[in-house]
């Protein structure tokens, strides 16, 4: 038993020795999780950017910018081709900046928008502009791409694809993520406002409307066709290879028309809603003073056809807007005088543009104005 007692001793004093040879007096033995918070202290990100609103004279340039060029995977599993315009990152690596995804007309592509005056005014103010073609879409330019899948005409196919646009805009690390919005024009609207309005979990901020067609009757030049202009009203029916819904209800038709009227979805859109109407719209007639009191028919066409007055495309849009709940609606820009969240008739039009759209870069402005918007 002595013997055994003393082996023990002896075994304690060796191990004991050892651990005094292993470590240094005064060192501590770093926890796991003290390990843990190191390495998260090495591989954590820089701190956050400093959110910049953009200037509010576009024309100035006060960044430098870049182009770079993206892809995501829409919904519909097809692969859509893009480009950012965004200020140099070189430059303002400790900024983040308001998003815009701009929304072209027609069935146009975009993705080259990028390259463009509007987005080299915005970027060049401290927006990040995204640019896209939507499925099926590339331009005859041989530096585009053409995004995968074919046209859906700004239906519900494209109108996901572009939420998806929007949602990635809104992750990306320079981009101030409750503040991206949507630019459109023309028939762009039926995009976008298919997008914001059955897509209320992606918080787009806004939505400039760059005169929109609301509906199939405005789509499809309804008024030319009742005043005997038939060329656009043909080279659209051509394009759709459809009527419009007062021409034609059949049930077919009709389900067509319910994804691509912008007016079934304006209503539901919960951010701010600002609508651009020049006094002489880009494709509604009238193109002149003159021609006012030929399509001046708020009761109804003689023999037949919707009311039509001069821009009541925009009244329409924008009652539907107001009427639905949209929490700010608006017709132009400041200088106008247009009230927030009021209705219009023949008898009480709001103030239009001078001119046309295309006169000046009023919708730069109006994005700006919205970005900056608390």
């Amino acid at each position: 038993m002595r013997a055994r007692t003393l082996i023990t001793i002896l075994i304690v004093l060796i191990i004991a020795t050892i651990a005094c040879n292993l470590f240094t007096p005064g060192e501590e033995i770093s926890s796991p999780t003290e390990v843990e918070a190191e390495a998260v202290a090495e591989t954590a990100p820089a701190s956050e950017c400093i959110p910049t609103n953009p200037d509010e004279k576009p024309e100035k340039d006060a960044y430098e910018t870049i182009v770079e060029e993206f892809d995501i995977l829409a919904p519909s599993g097809n692969r859509i081709y893009g480009m950012i315009r965004r200020p140099d990152p070189a430059l303002y690596a400790d900024l983040c900046f308001p998003g815009v995804v701009l929304v072209p007309g027609g069935i146009n592509p975009g993705r080259l928008q990028a390259l463009g005056q509007e987005a080299k005014l915005l970027a060049g103010a401290g927006m990040v502009v995204v640019t896209f073609n939507a499925e099926g879409r590339a331009d005859d330019s041989p530096e585009d791409l053409r995004s995968e899948g074919t046209e859906d005409f700004n239906g519900y196919r494209h109108q996901d694809g572009l939420c998806a646009i929007a949602q990635y805009a809104m992750n990306l690390p320079y981009v101030i993520s409750d503040n991206v919005g949507l630019s459109s024009q023309s028939y762009g609207i039926t995009m976008a406002a298919g997008c914001v309005a059955r897509h209320p979990e992606i918080l787009i901020k806004y939505l400039v409307d760059g005169e929109g067609p609301p509906y199939s009757f405005v789509t499809c030049h309804g008024p030319r066709f009742l005043a005997g202009d038939m060329k656009k009203y043909e080279t659209v029916e051509e394009i759709f290879g459809r009527e419009a819904t007062w021409q034609d209800d059949s049930a077919e038709n009709l389900e067509w028309w319910s994804e691509r009227e912008a007016i079934n979805f304006i209503g539901d859109f919960r951010g701010n809603y600002l609508r651009l109407q020049a006094t002489w719209d880009h494709a509604q007639p009238p193109e002149s003073e003159a021609g006012i009191t030929t399509y001046n028919h708020p009761d109804g066409w003689p023999g037949g056809g919707p009311a039509w007055y001069h821009n009541k495309h925009t009244s329409d849009i924008v009652n539907a807007a107001v009427e639905g709940g949209v929490p700010w609606v608006r017709v132009n820009l400041p200088e106008q005088g247009n009230l927030v969240n009021t209705t219009f008739d023949a008898g009480t039009a709001p103030t239009f543009l001078p001119g046309r759209l295309a006169d000046r870069p009023w919708a730069v402005f109006a994005i700006i104005e919205m970005a900056r918007m608390e």
